[in-house]
């Protein structure tokens, strides 16, 4: 009785704000909590993955906010509220950091005595319910009431490399590196005495398992505005303190991730869109998270679109709101749009993260950009790395942006003393922020929090803005990119998903080309070695539960009886022999729907597949438990002109007979 009363204590404490002055040229017009990417609110985004915390017992979140409006609160309540235990929505007046949140949370005692889990970071995402790590956190306090905190550690993707040194047996934490220009800890002679662990390959991933204790740091530490301030004086002053801290690797198996700068707010958006934080993933969203209630339909390439609507003919890795006009010589790689946008011909945008009612010209080029509502970008433009344009901008034809620039339609707000603005001769303004290098917002330098700090306390006088975007008349067409590129224009997306997902069908085609032309192909043996080689490679490479389902049933179709359609026969019977193995990795609708997938790529490439196709989802539905609403679903999502749409409608009639002739005789068994 006193576990589930303990249970019910445990709440999520999510802090809906962004504070840090790199993300003001997104933020000044409109709150965190409600920036999108392409249709999804970032807090609709977050509310979706933290209510599966600690399933299947409801979790208990606590929202606060000072920028969010009470009627945007009350917003999310009505949405959000029946997926939580209990769901209370704050609105704090005129917080400036985290540090204040926390201790008028402390003060006014919103949170239960016990342990809490903290996300600091809207831009957060994780793909497990945490269960496990929750669990062992709580044990590890019945035996420890010193261990105050538990940070959550996972595989380092890309970005700023990051150290982090633990004892190895305990987990107990020796050195922080958080925001790079904070010092970690000063080295002790403990840490060469015991064994500890020093790794590079980690990255903090924005969850904290808390004990309510710590909210006492940010009480008696009134200039305390950062989490990491607080891990910080744990760290030095563990002495005095008596707390430890414990660092939590989670598995490889699990995707999670902050966003702390527009460079890893890009990789955030790809690995969503690829579908790395399953069950996370745009076309999973509840109606209610859409302004229209209609939901986003999952189509090949990793594109998202309105279920109403099409997608584009030459896009991956995108996700469009609605009512978009795309010409379809538009190349879209790694986008997210809102709605009413409109692409001319061969614009090209690549690694763009763009707002509502955008209208990019003929030729334009735009590559890792971030971009607000309503902007204009004329003809044959070229929009150049880590640039954030915001809101309102009109950008002339010809028009060449330099990298790590942000141009904005309005002047500096006068009260945010971090930034200057300059008005440009074409009409907009260049935002510099006044501590960082050259005044670029894009990522955060090592410098910045003391050079920050230093200025607001011996008010040093502000550097000149340097002039950096020029009108290129003479360019014919914009459609390449500049031949030569200096360090700065090196692009944040170094998460190359598609290097890693063909590392692993490599790996795996082989395997089972190996397994096929061996003499015992079907012993019980031969299909668990393959299974084992397989889950090494997904584990190996990376590779997210949907990738992998969709990989494994296409690396069958690269076996050479695929090569003709003569060997039918033979293919039915190593169907039949390796339903080991697919039992193994199609128990779900959804991953039955990867298989149907992979089988539809499988076709588009390769004539002979595709000749063969009706035939060989005749032979999944005898061999498989409830494929008649698998094949059904797969066939509507198809294009409406998929050339595969002939080809499978027969099977697909006689499926939906077959299943109108059970509901029928389930009918009249009902009113005998």
């Amino acid at each position: 009785m006193a576990t589930s009363q303990h249970e019910d204590k445990f709440t999520i404490l999510l802090v809906a704000d962004n504070f840090d002055p790199h993300f003001a040229p997104i933020c000044h017009s409109i709150s965190w909590g409600n920036w999108k990417l392409a249709s999804v609110k970032l807090l609709d985004l977050a509310l979706d993955w933290i209510s599966l915390i600690n399933t299947p017992d409801t979790p208990n979140i606590l929202i606060i906010s000072s920028t969010l409006r009470e009627e945007d609160l009350d917003e999310f309540r009505r949405k959000w509220a029946y997926d939580f235990k209990s769901f209370r929505a704050v609105r704090f007046e005129n917080c400036l950091s985290v540090g204040q949140i926390m201790r008028e949370v402390e003060s006014r005692n919103l949170l239960p005595k016990g342990e809490f889990l903290l996300i600091e970071n809207l831009a957060t995402f994780c793909s497990s319910n945490l269960c496990s790590q929750i669990e062992a956190f709580r044990n590890r306090r019945k035996k420890d009431k010193n261990c105050v905190m538990s940070l959550f550690y996972s595989r380092q993707i890309s970005g700023e490399q990051r150290f982090v040194g633990f004892e190895t047996n305990s987990k107990k934490l020796l050195v922080y590196q958080g925001n790079k220009d904070r010092a970690t800890t000063e080295y002790t002679k403990n840490m060469f005495t015991t064994q500890s662990t020093i790794r590079a390959d980690l990255a903090p991933c924005g969850i904290a398992l808390c004990s309510t204790e710590i909210m006492l740091q940010f009480a008696d530490n009134v200039d305390y505005e950062l989490f990491d301030q607080v891990i910080h004086e744990i760290l030095v002053n563990e002495d005095l303190h008596l707390q430890t801290i414990n660092v939590e690797i989670l598995p490889e198996s699990v995707m999670a991730f902050s966003a702390s700068d527009y460079g890893s707010l890009l990789r955030a958006q790809r690995l969503l869109v690829h579908r790395w934080c399953y069950p996370l993933t745009y076309d999973r969203l509840p109606t209610r998270v859409f302004e229209n209630r209609i939901p986003l339909r999952y189509h090949r390439n990793h594109v998202y679109v309105p279920r109403n609507e099409e997608p584009p003919v030459n896009a991956e890795g995108t996700v469009l709101d609605r009512e978009n006009d795309i010409a379809r010589d538009v190349t879209l790689l790694d986008v997210t749009m809102g709605k009413g946008g409109c692409l001319k011909e061969e614009a090209v945008l690549r690694n763009v993260i763009a707002g509502d009612n955008i209208t990019v010209g003929k030729g334009t080029v735009i590559d890792g950009v971030v971009i607000g509502d309503n902007v204009t970008i004329g003809s044959n433009c070229k929009i150049r790395m880590k640039t954030v344009i915001g809101s309102g901008v009109n950008i002339p034809n010809g028009t060449v942006i330099a990298s790590n620039l942000v141009v904005m339609s309005t002047p500096s707000p006068e009260e945010n003393d971090d930034i200057e603005s300059h008005r440009e001769p074409l009409g907009y303004y260049s935002w510099k922020l006044l501590d960082e290098p050259n005044g670029h917002f894009w990522r955060r330098s090592q410098s910045f929090s003391r050079a920050r700090h230093e200025r607001h306390t011996s008010l040093q006088s502000r550097s000149s803005l340097q002039h950096s975007i020029s009108v290129d008349h003479g360019s014919a067409s914009g459609n390449e990119l500049p031949d030569s590129f200096v360090a700065s224009d090196i692009p944040d997306i170094n998460l190359d998903t598609e290097f890693y997902f063909n590392d692993f069908m490599k790996e795996i085609c082989e395997s089972m080309k190996d397994t096929f032309d061996s003499e015992n192909r079907s012993t019980s043996d031969a299909i668990n070695n393959l299974s084992v080689e397989i889950n090494c490679s997904r584990l190996a490479n990376g590779i997210s539960p949907e990738d992998l389902t969709r990989g494994v049933f296409s690396a069958f179709l690269s076996l050479p009886p695929f090569k003709t359609t003569k060997q039918l026969a033979l293919i039915k019977q190593l169907f039949i022999e390796w339903k080991p193995l697919w039992m193994r990795y199609y128990r779900t609708h959804e991953n039955k729907l990867q298989l149907c997938h992979a089988i539809e790529d499988g076709a588009l490439e390769n004539s002979t597949i595709r000749a063969l196709m009706p035939q060989l989802f005749m032979c999944i539905f005898e061999n498989f438990d409830d494929m008649e609403q698998v094949i059904i679903s797969w066939y509507d999502s198809l294009p409406q002109d998929s050339i595969l749409r002939p080809d499978m409608a027969k099977l697909v009639e006689w499926l939906m007979e077959d299943e109108d002739e059970g509901e029928d005789d389930s009918d009249e068994e009902e009113d005998a």
